[in-house]
């Protein structure tokens, strides 16, 4: 056997012990990441009865306008023609279907979701 060759093996057996060595670590730290993670995760996000209840408690401030700003005075001038516009929307007639009143648009579409004909 060669003395070179004794060697080269030796040096062999220290590269792939070392490489399996720096293998085991990383998996043992992303373990160990994941679980971390994993809790930061469950800490995060709220339970769902959390949700529940504050979906309830939203939904009830809402509800009972407890959280309402008070009412806004409008101005004469922006009044008026709120008022005119409302007044105007009198004059239109509501009709059957989208269609008899889009029915002459090329390209739109009408109530039903189909291309006028």
């Amino acid at each position: 056997m060669n003395k070179d060759a004794g060697i080269d093996m030796n040096n062999k057996h220290y590269r792939n012990a070392r490489a399996s060595r720096i293998m085991m670590l990383a998996a043992i730290m992303t373990m160990t990441m994941g679980t971390a993670v994993a809790q930061v995760r469950q800490e995060i996000t709220p339970a769902a009865s959390d949700v529940d209840r504050s979906t309830k408690e939203w939904l009830s401030i809402q509800r009972d306008n407890r959280a309402a700003a008070p009412a806004q005075p409008m101005l004469g001038d922006v009044a008026s023609l709120v008022y005119q516009r409302y007044l105007d929307s009198f004059k239109n007639k509501i009709p059957v279907s989208m269609s008899t009143q889009l029915g002459s648009s090329s390209g739109g579409m009408s109530g039903s979701g189909q291309s006028a004909q």
